[in-house]
């Protein structure tokens, strides 16, 4: 009796593990990393924040548009290569995904587009959602928040460079929705 009740709870704590393991990813992340912007070969830093629900990145001369009778945006994207210490300018485009409304701590909120884009991040392309913000006074032009991180990566706040971007042009991009 005693070994099919031990054995029961054995199989149910791994079914447990097993769904456990489709829920979180394999990637273990700091809350700094690096990343490729696909189409680029600048290394940024990139911040992980599971405080924020969606990604973010630097976005300026903002322009909407249509392509093949979509809304798409066009923008502008700055920062340093971090292995050659260069400022780079990008002009990106992306598909409009929607507008979204931003609340701000201590500001009104404010309606920002939101677009997908592909980065590289550890080895793998992803394809997510990002709105576009001036992040010209924050200290990182691309913030990861939960939304694409739940899906991704576990993030360990005690660290920091746990991974270099490392994609081939043979990678499938994994799309991550929000």
């Amino acid at each position: 009796m005693k070994t099919r009740y031990l054995a029961a709870v054995l199989l149910l704590i791994l079914s447990s593990l097993a769904q456990a393991q489709d829920r979180f990813p394999r990637l273990v992340l700091g809350w700094l990393e690096t990343a490729h912007i696909l189409g680029s070969d600048m290394r940024i830093k990139v911040k992980l924040d599971p405080g924020a629900k969606t990604s973010s990145m630097q976005a300026t001369n903002i322009e909407r548009f249509e392509r093949d009778g979509e809304p798409w945006v066009r923008f502008d994207f700055h920062d340093e290569d971090v292995d050659t210490e260069k400022k780079h300018a990008l002009r990106l485009e992306g598909p409009l995904v929607r507008d979204a409304v931003v609340k701000r701590h201590g500001a009104p909120s404010v309606t920002r587009p939101v677009v997908t884009q592909v980065i590289c991040l550890h080895n793998q392309l992803f394809r997510t959602e990002f709105t576009l913000a001036d992040r010209g006074n924050f200290n990182y032009t691309m913030l990861l928040g939960r939304s694409f991180l739940s899906r991704v990566a576990i993030v360990d706040s005690s660290a920091t460079f746990l991974s270099r971007p490392n994609c081939k042009g043979d990678n499938t991009v994994v799309e991550i929705e929000g």
